[in-house]
């Protein structure tokens, strides 16, 4: 058993892939959910930080999406593009050759005994260079301790 484990995070992980198709969104309020209409009956799969800032994240029904940001750009969710940009950061991770357990498109568990501050980096280095998206990563000794050291390394904590 893995002394370490490091928990994996992709950053705004849908709105993420979204800019990267669309790079003329970056800093931009983006809302991803749904069909992208804001007056569907809905809720938001994911915004971006930009959005987040102004009171919308996943979960907020479209239309109080709207309300809040009437100038996001709001965007359809693409689920095979998701997972395309998934299994390339899974790739990654399995590249360590450290176990990997996948717990859903943007989130996995890496297990280590050696350094996990060095893997850490690498992780983070090698998942931007390969893919263009940024993750944050805890460590802990637990998966229950990993996860939570995730949130410290977020960009919106």
């Amino acid at each position: 058993m893995p002394r370490w484990i490091l928990h994996v995070d992709l950053d705004q992980f849908i709105a993420a892939v979204e800019i990267l198709r669309r790079p003329e969104l970056a800093g931009r309020p983006v809302v991803v959910g749904g069909t992208g209409a804001p007056d569907e009956r809905a809720v938001v799969a994911t915004a971006s930080y930009e959005a987040r800032e102004l009171g919308v994240g996943s979960g907020t029904p479209m239309r109080l999406a709207r309300r809040r940001i009437p100038d996001a750009v709001f965007l359809p969710s693409d689920k095979e593009a998701y997972e395309v940009a998934s299994d390339e950061v899974m790739d990654v991770l399995r590249a360590t050759g450290k176990p990997v357990e996948v717990i859903g498109w943007d989130e996995a568990f890496v297990g280590t005994d050696a350094d996990p501050h060095a893997l850490a980096n690498r992780i983070r280095h090698d998942v931007a260079e390969t893919t263009r998206l940024s993750c944050a990563v805890g460590i802990g000794d637990n998966t229950l301790r990993a996860k939570t050291a995730t949130g410290f390394g977020k960009p919106d904590s």
